[in-house]
């Protein structure tokens, strides 16, 4: 799921508490405007959610209630809805959503399915730049994200080769480690995330290279391992998040004006 998409489950909800006395008539206007999602710290160790929100801390002063009262009320009717698997309330009032693993891989298609377009600037397209060899320091930061880029297209040919299959959207909720979906929620959040910074451009080359650290972090097999062995659904699964991974780090990487080498 999407920011935005989480955005309009949090109206749903806030909307059906108003209409049921839970919280005053004025919340059926939807909580304040701007980003309101943003993905769990995955520097903390433990963090099993997904997506954190400061909204009630944020709406609360506007509706006159307590930040942990409308925290508690938006908790309650986010559990109901179907795409959320967990939701925590902290005693300041900041909410942890854990999706359900369908709903968090739902990105993989959206993103393919936009490739062209995905976490690119509002009426841009999509990008090939080229490079020269050597073009940028070894210390370049730049440089590490399209290195994560010719690794992940690396990974793709040699599934390929390995006669691994793309598998249907269907097969996507395998993808569950940790690793999967911390990369899940941050190609979820990065054009969220570069459209905040526009114009910042070191926040928006730190949102690339994280994007891109994750990339790296991810080592999960999208083949067999054994020779002989058939390749498996999750390996078809994985093989997909691998494709919208490449097309994400292509994109980011065209919002730097930089080029997104397959091989390196």
């Amino acid at each position: 799921m999407t920011p935005e998409q989480l955005r309009a489950l949090l109206e749903e909800v806030a909307a059906q508490a108003a209409r049921t006395g839970e919280l005053p008539d004025e919340a059926q206007a939807g909580p304040p405007a701007g980003p309101l999602f943003r993905p769990t710290d995955t520097r903390v160790a433990g963090v099993v959610a997904d997506w954190v929100t400061p909204v009630a801390q944020r709406w609360a002063p506007q509706i006159d209630l307590e930040p942990r009262d409308l925290a508690r009320v938006l908790a309650q009717g986010l559990t109901l809805q179907k795409p959320v698997a967990a939701v925590e309330v902290a005693p300041s009032g900041l909410i942890a959503l854990t999706l359900e693993d369908s709903a968090r891989s739902a990105i993989v298609p959206l993103v393919i399915e936009d490739q062209d377009h995905y976490a690119l600037a509002a009426g841009e397209g999509r990008r090939d730049l080229v490079e020269a060899p050597g073009t940028r320091a070894v210390d370049d930061p730049v440089r590490s994200a399209q290195l994560a880029h010719a690794r992940v297209c690396r990974i793709i040919r040699n599934a390929e080769a390995a006669g691994v299959d793309r598998r249907p959207p269907n097969r996507l909720g395998e993808l569950t480690h940790v690793a999967e979906r911390h990369l899940l929620v941050a190609l979820a959040d990065l054009p969220q995330r570069l459209a905040t910074h526009v114009g910042d451009g070191i926040q928006q080359r730190r949102a690339v290279t994280d994007l891109a650290a994750l990339a790296d972090a991810w080592d999960h097999p999208v083949r067999p391992t054994v020779v002989g062995v058939h390749p498996q659904s999750v390996h078809g699964a994985r093989l997909l998040l691998a494709d919208a991974v490449r097309i994400v780090l292509r994109n980011g990487l065209a919002r730097l004006d930089a080029a997104a080498p397959e091989r390196m």
